[in-house]
């Protein structure tokens, strides 16, 4: 069974930051060769519109059998405020 792997902007944007490149991009070469599944959100998505052309075109460079989205709806926002009231995850804002 292969990996899946929720990515977030973050990790697109890491691929060209120097703190983060090395990490970021061996991730992403592991969604390209189908070692691992990018799970990627219409949030993340979303978001990515508005990032420069090199970080949004990497999605678009990753086979799409190596990839899974996720539609963020009333279950995925209930499991989020769950996380938050248990203090899985701190939000300042949502």
């Amino acid at each position: 069974m292969v990996m899946k792997i929720y990515v977030d902007t973050s990790v697109f944007g890491g691929c060209f930051d120097a703190e983060f490149e090395e990490w970021s991009n061996k991730l992403v070469e592991e969604f390209m060769r189908g070692f691992k599944v990018a799970v990627i959100s219409d949030l993340t998505l979303r978001e990515l519109e508005d990032a420069p052309l090199k970080v949004r075109s990497l999605v678009g460079e990753i086979p799409e059998e190596h990839k899974e989205y996720v539609v963020l709806n009333d279950e995925t926002k209930a499991l989020a405020r769950c996380y938050i009231q248990e203090g899985v995850v701190v939000m300042d804002s949502w």
